[in-house]
């Protein structure tokens, strides 16, 4: 027992180790600028789901600009500081949540259509923040995992893993 614990201990080691070489050089300048426009930038991706469904934009173009914005993130402070709030098990609950809910919304709003049932879901008033029915709550899920999945990948290329 004593052997296998120490042997995961070593193999952690190497691991930190070989994660320390992706980590970016100290840039000052990258990271105050980072500071500044990160919290601007998830704001502006943010705004551009939920007006999706009454200007142009939507889901993959919020879910885009946050993802870029995660990438910018780790490219300034490094894998280490942005796993501290976006880990691999945040990804999968993200994903599996939003994919899950997208998946049964559009599977009641299939059968009802199919079946001529009244679906109960107020259809909205066109202009309105809050309206299109399902379509803003899709958007919403679709950023989501747009944003998740342009992360994953940038990590996947950069350093073999989430």
């Amino acid at each position: 027992m004593r052997n296998d614990k120490k042997k995961a201990k070593k193999e952690a080691e190497i691991i930190a180790a070989k994660d320390k070489k992706y980590e970016p050089k100290s840039d000052s300048i990258l990271q105050t600028i980072t500071f500044f426009l990160f919290p601007v930038i998830v704001v502006y991706g943010i705004y551009v789901i939920l007006n999706g469904h009454i200007s142009p934009g939507g889901g993959f173009s919020g879910g885009a600009i946050i993802g870029a914005a995660l990438i910018l993130y780790s490219n300034a402070f490094g894998f280490e500081k942005t796993e501290k709030f976006f880990t691999e098990k945040t990804y999968k609950w993200i994903s599996f949540c939003a994919l899950s809910f997208y998946c049964l919304a559009k599977s009641y709003s299939f059968y009802t259509g199919a079946h001529h049932l009244e679906s109960g879901i107020p259809l909205g008033t066109p202009g309105a923040i809050i309206s299109s029915g399902l379509i803003l709550p899709l958007n919403i899920c679709v950023g989501m995992v747009v944003a998740c999945t342009m992360y994953a990948f940038y990590a996947l290329f950069k350093k073999g893993g989430l």
